[in-house]
């Protein structure tokens, strides 16, 4: 119970933060209302029981299903889209177009190493993971609607990658053919900081863990 409490307060304080990021790009939100403005990425080593996450996200959030090569991922999805579906979350599944065909995911997410092997669902969301203004782009030209921009800071999943720092990614997003989500190390403190034209929410793993 207090577990659930713990995560509970937890997501509800990254979807005000998310919330504010989005309302704090306005007029300035170039491409339309965004599928969603939160997103918990999961992480068999950081997070290890996604389905506990899944369970206290708001309504309108979405859970993106990482952990590209852990067994038994297939049952995992099943799960998850069980409890999003329930709660009116959205799933988004990475690098598996078929998987998220099978299990009637809402969408899927293009890491920057995967190319997809034919044109993607026009009825799936489609989110593309971004480090600067060419994969920027290139989440366009695949049609994404959504890209995860990172790292924003210093994060625990790559604490040898350089962080972009809060006014490279500002840069970078208002500047972007799509939407942006900040990803890396953002959470309700530092979320503030980010808040600029074409941010339109926030991502993360650790900043859902009490």
């Amino acid at each position: 119970m207090r577990r659930h409490q713990g995560l509970r307060l937890r997501a509800a304080k990254l979807a005000a933060a998310a919330a504010a990021l989005k309302r704090q790009s306005g007029p300035h939100l170039k491409f339309g209302e965004p599928p969603f403005s939160l997103a918990f990425l999961t992480d068999a080593h950081r997070a290890p029981h996604p389905l506990l996450v899944a369970r206290v996200l708001p309504r309108e959030s979405a859970v993106i299903l990482r952990d590209y090569t852990m067994r038994g991922r297939a049952g995992l999805a099943a799960q998850l889209k069980s409890v999003c579906s329930a709660r009116g979350v959205k799933l988004i599944v990475g690098a598996d177009m078929a998987l998220a065909k099978r299990i009637g995911a809402d969408g899927v997410h293009l890491p920057r190493w995967f190319s997809p092997a034919g044109p993607l669902p026009g009825a799936m969301i489609v989110t593309a993971s971004a480090h600067d203004a060419q994969e920027l782009k290139r989440a366009k030209e695949l049609g994404a609607d959504l890209a995860l921009l990172s790292p924003a800071f210093p994060t625990g999943s790559h604490p040898d990658s350089e962080s972009l720092g809060a006014a490279a990614l500002k840069r970078l997003a208002a500047a972007s053919p799509v939407p942006v989500l900040a990803l890396g190390g953002v959470d309700e403190t530092n979320a503030p900081m980010l808040a600029g034209p074409n941010v339109a929410g926030l991502a993360a793993i650790g900043a859902f863990l009490d």
